[in-house]
């Protein structure tokens, strides 16, 4: 197993592999039409500002397996703080066929020194039902925020 900062020139196999989480957890539907441009166009202008990094697991033979990426953000009221932003951890994925291999959790420690080392002390996400025990063993926890589609 590798783990590897990709580079901007390789956002299109990141946003490939954030197209299979969506499709997978059932909400491709809810997208825009063009949001792979849309999504390739927001990464790298992250990237550029160097707020946003991912990281994929290549297995023994080479083959992308699992991606996660961490966006550090700056909103309201978050910016009134100390520490006037927080991570946020996204895209994590690994093929069906390589869960439970310890890819995803290799990820994580990657994206967790990430923000550490970008100075962020408060990491959020909104995980699935699957990767929610890999999560909480990692020490995260529901913090409450409460949500409202309208």
């Amino acid at each position: 197993m590798e783990i590897i900062k990709e580079e901007e020139k390789n956002l299109p196999l990141i946003v490939d592999m954030k197209m299979k989480m969506f499709q997978e957890v059932g909400s491709a539907a809810l997208l825009q039409d063009n949001v792979e441009e849309l999504i390739q166009h927001t990464y790298a202008s992250l990237y550029r500002e160097d707020k946003c990094c991912h990281f994929i697991a290549y297995d023994e033979d080479g083959q992308e397996v699992a991606c996660g990426g961490a966006v550090i953000k700056e909103d309201v009221p978050f910016s009134f703080f100390k520490t006037p932003c927080y991570g946020y951890v996204i895209d994590v994925y690994c093929v069906p066929e390589k869960r439970r291999n310890g890819y995803a959790s290799k990820i994580m420690e990657a994206i967790l020194n990430w923000f550490e080392e970008k100075g962020v002390h408060n990491i959020k996400m909104k995980p699935s039902g699957a990767g929610r025990m890999m999560y909480e063993k990692m020490g995260f926890h529901d913090s409450g925020e409460m949500e409202k589609w309208i």
